[in-house]
């Protein structure tokens, strides 16, 4: 049978595990984001509008729409 130490330990080891396999997820997630990050940034610069997109980074606003559960970017 089994401690009450034994019980505590095996308890911390699974939330260690838990831990690791979020934060293995959050990193996959993030790099994932990296390089949509990267084309994005190059797919402006070869459309040479580097120009609009600092206006309208220097400009947008948020607006929320009825049927978006969230606000969006626009001038």
């Amino acid at each position: 049978m089994a401690s009450d130490k034994d019980l505590k330990v095996q308890n911390l080891n699974d939330q260690i595990d838990y831990m690791r396999d979020l934060i293995t997820d959050l990193l996959r997630d993030q790099e994932i984001a990296h390089e949509e990050i990267r084309y994005l940034s190059d797919f402006i610069s070869y459309k040479k509008l580097d120009e609009e997109y600092r206006y309208f980074r220097e400009n947008a606003h948020e607006e929320y729409e009825e049927d978006l559960p969230f606000p969006i970017l626009t001038l």
